[in-house]
């Protein structure tokens, strides 16, 4: 934020992430990657959180688009266990929205089949080995093309339902609230997309037909994956009820910048829709 507020005396980050005002201008940005998650070297996206109101909203400018980027997989080999994993759920998470919201376009659902298939075949190695450099360059690759598909299609549910979580909690990763939320998300969304989210989740879930029949199917194949990799917790592992939903619907809906998200979804984002989403992620689907 640095680089807009330099442009802008007397502005603070807050106005900008509560949309008070648009800047259209920035210094310079270079970007130096220390995590194969977000794509923001490549993107336009940024996020804060806002912990008095609980917000964590998300603003797209042109201006912010890094004038160079560098991504050094030698500098990620120092990451945690939950790091690798989680940075690398973000990048799918990212291109399973941006295949299926209603502004997507063929490139964004190539870019996404790319991604999930690099992920697959090289996220367990670099959890196996965190030194392997050919995983972490894979693993860097996939996050960076993940944020040009998200760049180009957008986000929805999965992202606009985390921001609350970690918005909430501070101390909550996001990869792994993500985690948490993604098969009860694919479960919603499976009979809107079903040939598009058949194709990108083919390394995860082989054998879907791309038929709306197959939504519990593919929910479950998702969780199972995510749990293969050791993302096992659901939110009642990180404290959260059933008590907390209507308080996460509200935030879902409230915080700046969400609503446009949830309303590119490919199913209508009613509240009623949103609690669910919430709801089904407590536990496990296999309990």
């Amino acid at each position: 934020m640095m680089a807009i507020l330099m442009k802008y005396p007397g502005k603070t980050a807050e106005d900008i992430y509560e949309f008070k005002f648009t800047p259209t201008q920035a210094a310079p940005i270079i970007a130096i990657n220390l995590t194969h998650g977000t794509g923001s070297e490549a993107n336009q996206f940024a996020v804060v959180s806002i912990e008095e109101k609980n917000y964590k909203p998300a603003i797209a400018l042109p201006c912010i688009y890094p004038l160079y980027a560098i991504d050094d997989p030698a500098l990620m080999t120092g990451l945690s266990e939950d790091q690798t994993r989680y940075v690398s759920i973000d990048a799918v998470n990212h291109v399973i929205e941006a295949a299926t919201t209603k502004t997507t376009s063929p490139y964004a659902v190539d870019l996404a089949m790319g991604t999930t298939w690099l992920v697959y075949k090289h996220l367990p190695t670099a959890l196996k080995d965190p030194k392997n450099l050919e995983a972490r360059y894979f693993l860097a690759y996939a996050a960076l093309i993940a944020g040009l598909s998200f760049d180009n299609g957008l986000l929805h549910y999965t992202h606009a339902l985390e921001h609350p979580l970690s918005g909430v909690n501070p101390k909550l990763t996001h990869g792994l609230g993500l985690a948490m939320l993604l098969p009860a998300v694919i479960k919603n969304i499976y009979r809107a997309k079903p040939a598009t989210l058949a194709a990108v989740l083919k390394p995860m879930v082989p054998g879907l037909k791309g038929t709306a029949d197959e939504a519990d199917l593919a929910a479950h194949g998702v969780e199972k994956w995510l749990f293969s990799v050791g993302a096992t917790h659901k939110l009642a592992d990180e404290g959260f009820t059933e008590g907390d939903v209507e308080k996460l619907v509200c935030l879902a809906f409230e915080t700046p910048s969400l609503g446009g998200l949830l309303s590119i979804a490919p199913t209508q984002a009613s509240k009623d829709v949103v609690w669910t989403i919430y709801k089904e992620s407590l536990t496990p689907y296999s309990k």
